[in-house]
């Protein structure tokens, strides 16, 4: 009896798949692209010690300056010799 029931619920969702389907819109927000860096991106990074992750907004030049310190970081923390006894 049940599995009938579960059937028939399967088909009524099939049948008219129109009705469950979100409304999509066909105009889009057109994005601006800006090639000095000034256009905002919003990312989100994951908080140590939390499950959490916090949306971080910076221009594109601050995200491209903070990778390179990052990478610059980096590259002198594995060329730095450690001391010897």
């Amino acid at each position: 009896m049940i599995s009938l029931v579960f059937a028939a619920a399967l088909l009524a969702g099939a049948a008219d798949p129109a009705a469950k389907a979100p409304a999509q819109t066909s105009a889009a927000p057109a994005k601006a692209v800006k090639t000095d860096g000034s256009e905002v991106v919003c990312r989100r990074e994951a908080v140590l010690g939390s499950r959490m992750k916090e949306r971080v907004c910076m221009t594109q030049a601050e995200w491209d300056q903070r990778k390179a310190d990052a990478r610059a970081d980096v590259e002198k923390s594995q060329s730095v010799k450690p001391l010897t006894f």
